[in-house]
């Protein structure tokens, strides 16, 4: 009993200590432009925030795979430079027996070349807003347009 005890314990720092280490990784989806390396040609908008959504469509055309923002891997989109339309609801709680709503916002930004973009829901006020990476200052803003019941059905995009 007294040799478990110090084992568990070493065994218990052990996983803490690697996965401190690993870093996190990240994922590229290229939305409406191939995918490059050269991130000064497109612009490119990440979900990492204090108060993090889902992008669920771009241009009226829903994105095929919706990211869940998490603290091990960093999304970033790649976008072409130019005026597109986002589809963007609120991520949803991770326990399926709570009754629960999603919010669903529209945001039109105008997207600059090799600038980095970020998202993230502003609850109290029902909208969402679009930041320069590394800046407070929203360069565009989305209000709410539904809000679904999460099981029920999805959200209608006004």
């Amino acid at each position: 009993m007294h040799l478990i005890r110090p084992a568990l314990l070493f065994l218990g720092l052990a996983v803490i200590s690697i996965g401190g280490c690993a870093s996190p990784s990240h994922s590229v989806i290229p939305l409406d432009v191939p995918m490059t390396d050269d991130m000064t040609q497109v612009a490119v908008l990440s979900d990492h925030s204090r108060h993090p959504v889902l992008l669920r469509g771009v241009d009226q055309k829903p994105v095929s795979a919706v990211r869940i923002p998490n603290a091990f891997r960093d999304t970033i989109y790649l976008l072409s430079p130019g005026l597109h339309v986002l589809w963007v609801s609120s991520v949803p709680y991770g326990h399926p027996l709570l009754p629960q709503t999603v919010r669903c916002y529209v945001l039109s930004a105008h997207f600059e070349r090799g600038v980095r973009y970020v998202l993230e829901e502003d609850p109290d006020n029902a909208h969402v807003r679009m930041l320069r990476e590394g800046s407070a200052l929203p360069v565009a803003s989305g209000q709410e347009v539904d809000k679904a019941p999460v099981f029920l059905r999805d959200c209608r995009w006004k």
